[in-house]
């Protein structure tokens, strides 16, 4: 974890400390230095040579999952990939929830996007959209109908701005029913309720999420207050004892020195607080992304 204000994120991300927390293929995704270049590379390769429109061709495929062999009979559709597309990275999508939906998404949440020709079941972290100095945003719980936000998960790259259907399985009654009063009857249906366009993807974007702790002002002296509740040994109140504090009521202080072994501590604020105020420090902790999965229609 690391520090900031109760507002804003003014310090360097030192990204050392997460290793112990990073997911275990974090390493191995494709981090691109240059996207703009990378990507038009790519788009010049795929415009060279290839198989002129209307020309009949004879496809071979290895490997065919037998999925796919049982639905022979049916219509089935190729799509080629530009290079380094079946590689892995954090995706970023910046969306916005219809207005028309009536409940907040919950980050984490499952969700169904749709963008080219791949379909896939994500899990996504919502965070802050926008440009921050250090690029550290914050962590959104919930992303509420008609606003925008960034949802990062781990997936295939797109090279380009490529819109994005977002989708929610639904239970809807069953249109075969005949007895329109018989409601046991349900089938998954997928819900449009968000639609976005893919970001570059950035593997040094810092998704952090708030975690406040509060303490109660046991005596007051003055601008000193000794403070009880927000830690329960002296060790804590050291390892701490280089934040900054705040009240609910706008004032501001320091950790001025630990008491005594049961986490009590002196602290000097920028005024006299009221007995009734709450003290707070804010902590930061990194969270990462989830892995996307392919979406086999029983999801």
């Amino acid at each position: 974890m690391t520090e900031a204000g109760p507002s804003e994120y003014p310090h360097i991300w030192e990204t050392e400390e997460d290793r112990a927390h990073e997911p275990e293929n974090w390493r191995r995704l494709l981090q691109i230095a240059d996207y703009k270049g990378s990507r038009n590379q790519c788009i010049r390769e795929a415009l060279a040579g290839g198989v002129a429109p209307g020309t009949r061709v004879k496809v071979l495929l290895r490997d065919v999952p037998l999925a796919v062999r049982q639905r022979c009979p049916e219509p089935l559709a190729l799509f080629s990939l530009l290079r380094h597309e079946h590689k892995h990275t954090v995706v970023n999508i910046n969306m916005t929830l219809n207005s028309n939906v009536e409940e907040p998404i919950k980050s984490k949440d499952e969700l169904i996007i749709q963008y080219g020709p791949r379909r896939l079941v994500i899990n996504p972290l919502f965070s802050a959209p926008g440009t921050t100095p250090n690029n550290v945003h914050k962590f959104d719980r919930y992303l509420h109908p008609g606003r925008n936000t960034v949802a990062t998960y781990i997936g295939p790259i797109a090279w380009g701005s490529i819109p994005v259907l977002v989708f929610r399985n639904t239970s809807v009654p069953d249109p075969e029913v005949l007895d329109g009063n018989d409601t046991s009857s349900t089938i998954n249906a997928l819900q449009l309720i968000a639609t976005g366009t893919t970001m570059a993807p950035d593997h040094g974007r810092v998704v952090a999420k708030r975690v406040i702790l509060t303490g109660h002002p046991f005596k007051i002296h003055r601008k000193v207050v000794t403070v009880r509740y927000m830690f329960f040994n002296a060790e804590d109140v050291n390892w701490f004892k280089a934040l900054q504090l705040w009240t609910k009521r706008g004032r501001s202080g320091y950790i001025k020195e630990s008491l005594g072994t049961h986490g009590y501590f002196k602290a000097t604020f920028d005024n006299k607080i009221n007995p009734q105020d709450a003290i707070g420090i804010s902590l930061y902790k990194r969270v990462f992304p989830r892995e996307a999965k392919q979406w086999t229609g029983e999801n």
